[in-house]
């Protein structure tokens, strides 16, 4: 029996090693895209003027040109950050969404946050003359985007609750109140004159192009939170996927745990949808792929996962600028193109299991 014990107990730790490794590997995957996605743009700035511009920081270097500096600091870096942390930010949220929900093809896409976020900067942009009293400033249009993200999802959980939490009710209920909001941005539209279309139409197709530090530093406080939050109750979210009552059965608070899951991925998915606008499929994608790699267990989950949405976000925006160089291609059209034949399969997939 001894030896059984020590056999599993040996299994487990070469498992777990294989594991920890492959997240390893993946973090070498995202270095590298960072730095192949630094290379790209319009510009000339190579990697060399890029770690020049970072050391100028410390030590000032005349050889540099002011232009140098911005295309690296105010434009290149921070799109590369941005990307990163809003792959987090929708991935994370998406396992999440999918953990609690016990359904593979939720996520805040899918769940219409998006779309509510998307009204929400819609109505900031259109009217923003008349909202001047808010003293919002440039922080206008990502208050209205995360403040909608937030009434969708309470909308959808609403739903939900009326249906006896049936997570395909739930489903229906998000695709159903992200039309109405799609409805609702496409009278928006209607309504806007010249100049505002542009930035309607832009902004709900997704982009990190206008990211700027201290949008970061807000998604950054996000994402700790977030993944710190997500990392304490793994253990619970591991025994949630067993069922409601066999987790209640063992102790875990289910609906604590279900109501801090939904407040997490509300507070994830707001403040970076509203800060890049609609980006789809990636929190479906990411959870996907990091269970497919190791597996249902949340403490290797949530930071493959985490890992598997960064880089799927910066390799997707590094592909937008290949294929257009003249002008900054969203964001949304490269994701969707990955994950709409993703999403199909897991229809299908699905279907198959039944």
């Amino acid at each position: 029996m001894e030896d059984r014990i020590s056999a599993l107990k040996q299994e487990y730790f070469k498992v777990s090693q294989a594991k920890r490794l492959l997240l390893l590997c993946l973090g070498f995957a995202v270095l590298a895209a960072g730095i192949w996605s630094l290379n790209i743009g319009p510009s000339k700035v190579n990697l060399k003027t890029v770690w020049e511009v970072i050391l100028d920081l410390f030590e000032h270097n005349d050889a540099l040109t002011n232009g140098e500096r911005v295309i690296v600091l105010n434009v290149r870096l921070p799109r590369i950050c941005g990307s990163v942390l809003a792959g987090i930010l929708l991935a994370a949220s998406g396992l999440l969404m999918q953990g609690v929900f016990q359904n593979p093809l939720v996520s805040p896409y899918t769940m219409g946050v998006s779309n509510g976020a998307s009204f929400g900067a819609s109505v900031a942009i259109v009217f923003a003359a008349n909202l001047q009293f808010l003293n919002l400033g440039d922080y206008l249009t990502p208050v209205f985007a995360f403040v909608f993200a937030a009434i969708t999802m309470f909308m959808v959980q609403g739903i939900a609750k009326i249906a006896k939490n049936s997570t395909g009710t739930l489903l229906l209920a998000g695709v159903a109140v992200g039309h109405l909001f799609t409805g609702l941005v496409s009278l928006l539209k209607y309504m806007a004159d010249e100049d505002q279309l542009p930035d309607l139409i832009f902004w709900s197709m997704g982009s990190v192009s206008n990211v700027t530090w201290p949008q970061i530093a807000i998604m950054l406080a996000a994402t700790v939170v977030g993944l710190v939050l997500m990392t304490q109750y793994a253990w619970d979210l591991n025994v949630m996927a067993t069922g409601e009552e066999s987790a209640i059965g063992l102790g875990v608070n289910y609906k604590k745990i279900r109501t801090i899951a939904f407040l997490l991925s509300t507070l994830m998915t707001g403040v970076a949808v509203s800060f890049t606008g609609i980006i789809g499929f990636v929190g479906m994608v990411a959870p996907h792929v990091a269970r497919i790699i190791v597996g249902n267990d949340y403490r290797y989950t949530i930071p493959t996962a985490s890992v598997c949405g960064a880089l799927l976000l910066m390799v997707a925006d590094s592909i937008s600028r290949v294929l257009v160089t003249t002008v900054s291609m969203p964001i949304g059209v490269v994701t969707s193109l990955i994950g709409v034949p993703f999403f199909l399969w897991l229809i299908v997939r699905k279907k198959q299991e039944v």
